[in-house]
């Protein structure tokens, strides 16, 4: 996955956090945010301090923790297939 190798996070970690087996750490967090040049306020879907996104955005941005890990999932899942 890129973005574990960009964040310097395996690929295991990331699988325990999709699948509910642990929870990423404040050290991981910021890893992610750096890696993706957000914030980790942005990361975990606080866009309330992001003057560049318009309130509509922000909402459409605004997933619930439920629809963050299907999202989290399709995206992995995406990864591999690229991969073959």
């Amino acid at each position: 996955m890129e973005l574990a190798k960009l964040a310097h996070i395996s690929q295991n970690t990331i699988s325990n956090w999709l699948n509910d087996s642990s929870s990423p750490t404040l050290k991981n967090l910021e890893a992610l945010a750096d890696s993706l040049n957000i914030t980790v306020g942005e990361l975990i879907g606080d866009f309330s301090h992001n003057p560049k996104l318009s309130k509509e955005d922000k909402k459409l941005l605004a997933l619930s923790i439920k629809q963050k890990k299907t999202l989290l999932k399709f995206v992995d899942f995406l990864s591999e297939i690229e991969d073959l």
